[in-house]
């Protein structure tokens, strides 16, 4: 069959299998039929925006205006499949921050600047991240409690996981942690490559235990993955729960509407600003109850300042009328990686082309199986380092994951945010020509630090609504950091060299054939393993996790670092409450969507009890 034959066979039959399967489209509101008023209104259709929208107008009392300065992004090809995260952050559905990082990361990076991505779309970042569903640690949340979030402990939150959760994965794993009824379906990586079967038997053999379900008793140890994926697409909140609720008549929902701040009169929040699509005439609609601010630790941060609640001093800069001087902004903590990328020594993981060939696109298309089902973040694992050891900790302090697909320029350029010039020196060093994208064949077990115990911050760079915010992240500026993650790398390299992977990698003088090997030679002379080495190549190839949490966090009233109390409403002032993962005390222990999703449904039991007698 003529190859561009069989591409349109295969674009018809995914074309009807996704009419099938996703049912119609959605429908903004247009501009004639928007209300003056609303009870609530929602800044931001993410992660936790569009579980209140659908949760809040479950009530048909309510009536809810949901506001996403990004499109729909379901219909994408690339978002319903799996395997197409590794490009999303090059699309429109990116807000495409920067985060200035003050001279770290070497000379390999794109100056003083790094990428950010964050989702602009319906689902926000869950429509582009890698589907990873990760609770948390139980301690993370009785910490957050006994940092003054009460009524956030593990037990509180528990029951909101399982609320979330339509578990169809095919593991044992614990029933008293899961739901089976919820809207967001959680599934299991089920195949696993020829690697990452042998990553994990060489996990076992240095010392981890392997553990079906780290969403259950206990997280450590190494797993197959927990992804939020139905049949072999991405099931993000706008799917999940979004979608299923558009129709009711008390749900309007705009896309491409970009908030310019919330209006206030005096302490109270009374309505939002915002541009509507295809115009630079502002509108005003009022809220009759609450506006909530879901539009992420970047996006909730900065209208909030623009809406005059934040530092006085960042304000007064800005010349923007202070309404509330409270610490928005501050706090940032996010997880910071860094990745051991080795070669293998023949075909025992998945290369792009192969993913893209056509059986894979038909066995896709037809039964929703295959490479394309998958985001190829299979294995997971969350270990202790010497330094949690040492402080009797009980909750790791690293999460290893695992990627076993290689040989496409772009996609590896994207998904690790590092530049061209990044990306040439580590195929050259691995003899591959720029045209040869099938030729390189290899893995990455990245290594996270999930506790770090630097602070950055959000600042606005203008008082324009349009202008983005500048990111200081301050990664490293608390050394232990450093120290943390580079004996997590370390851990990463004592599963290459086991002995369960002696037959999978290429060697290159008795050790795997390591794809940061130039950054060894760049930067150290002598021991290529030594702690001083190691760190030097950890600071010049780190990147984000997109974990960025708490920059509106939540505490006690006596907190002077807290933006809002425990019921989520903004200090001082009445009618506002943040609902996302900027609230969050302390960064958890993992992949921050569950959480994220976990804390929006929290958020609108309470929300929905405040308003019961009124």
């Amino acid at each position: 069959m003529d190859r561009r034959l069989g591409f349109v066979l295969v674009g018809i039959l995914s074309w009807l299998a996704w009419q099938y399967m996703q049912g119609p489209t959605y429908r903004d509101v247009s501009i004639t039929d928007l209300r003056e008023e609303y009870d609530f209104i929602i800044v931001g259709a993410g992660s936790a925006g569009c579980v209140l929208a659908a949760r809040l107008t479950e009530n048909s009392n309510f009536t809810v205006l949901l506001l996403e300065s990004g499109p729909n992004g379901d219909d994408d090809t690339l978002v319903k499949t799996p395997l197409g995260s590794g490009k999303l952050p090059g699309t429109h559905l990116n807000w495409r921050y920067m985060a200035d990082v003050d001279g770290l990361m070497g000379d390999f990076k794109f100056g003083r600047q790094v990428p950010w991505t964050a989702g602009k779309a319906l689902g926000g970042t869950s429509t582009l991240n890698w589907m990873m569903y990760t609770r948390g640690n139980a301690e993370d949340f009785n910490q957050w409690e006994a940092m003054g979030a009460e009524g956030w402990s593990y037990k509180d939150v528990l029951p909101y996981f399982k609320k979330a959760e339509n578990y169809k994965g095919s593991m044992a794993v614990d029933g008293g942690y899961h739901g089976d009824s919820g809207p967001l379906t959680v599934s299991h990586a089920d195949k696993l490559l020829p690697a990452t079967q042998a990553i994990l038997r060489a996990a076992e053999e240095i010392g981890y235990d392997l553990n079906a379900d780290y969403n259950g008793r206990s997280q450590f140890g190494f797993s197959t993955t927990q992804y939020t994926i139905q049949n072999g697409v991405r099931w993000s909140t706008s799917k999940a729960y979004l979608k299923p609720s558009w129709k009711r008549p008390n749900l309007h929902v705009m896309t491409r509407a970009h908030v310019a701040k919330v209006v206030m009169d005096g302490k109270r929040a009374i309505g939002v600003e915002f541009f509507p699509p295809k115009t630079l005439t502002k509108k005003f609609v009022k809220a009759k109850k609450e506006v909530i601010m879901s539009a992420g630790s970047v996006g909730s941060a900065k209208v909030l300042m623009l809406s005059g609640i934040g530092p006085k001093d960042e304000l007064m800069k800005h010349n923007i009328p202070i309404v509330s001087d409270l610490p928005v902004g501050e706090s940032l903590q996010d997880h910071i990686q860094v990745t051991n990328g080795f070669e293998l020594s023949g075909d025992f993981g998945m290369t792009v082309v192969k993913a893209e060939s056509m059986s894979s696109m038909l066995s896709y298309a037809l039964f929703g199986t295959g490479p394309l089902a998958t985001s190829g973040v299979d294995t997971t694992g969350f270990v202790q380092t010497k330094y949690a050891v040492a402080e009797n900790s009980s909750v790791p302090d690293i999460q290893h994951f695992v990627l076993c697909i290689s040989g496409d320029f772009e996609l590896g350029r994207v998904m690790a945010n590092l530049d061209g010039g990044f990306s040439e020196m580590i195929m050259r060093h691995n003899g591959v020509d720029r045209t040869e994208r099938d030729k390189f064949k290899g893995c990455l077990i990245h290594s996270v630090i999930l506790h770090p115990m630097s602070r950055g911050h959000v600042k606005l760079r203008s008082k324009s609504p349009f202008d983005s915010p500048i990111i200081r992240p301050y990664y490293y500026s608390n050394r232990r950091d450093l120290e943390v993650l580079r004996e997590g790398f370390k851990i990463s390299l004592d599963m290459t060299r086991a002995k369960a992977m002696d037959k999978y990698l290429r060697k290159e003088d008795g050790e795997p054939k390591y794809s940061f090997r130039p950054f060894q030679e760049h930067y150290c002379d002598g021991d290529y393993f030594s702690d001083d080495c190691l760190e030097k190549v950890i600071e010049a190839t780190s990147f984000t996790c997109w974990h960025y949490t708490s920059t509106c966090k939540m505490g006690a009233a006596d907190d002077a670092s807290a933006v809002v109390g425990p019921d989520l409403r903004v200090r001082g002032l009445s009618g506002l409450r943040v609902v996302d993962a900027s609230v969050m005390p302390t960064v958890t222990s993992g992949n921050t969507n569950a959480p994220t999703i976990m804390i929006a449904e929290k958020a609108s039991d309470m929300i929905k009890e405040a308003w019961r007698e009124q």
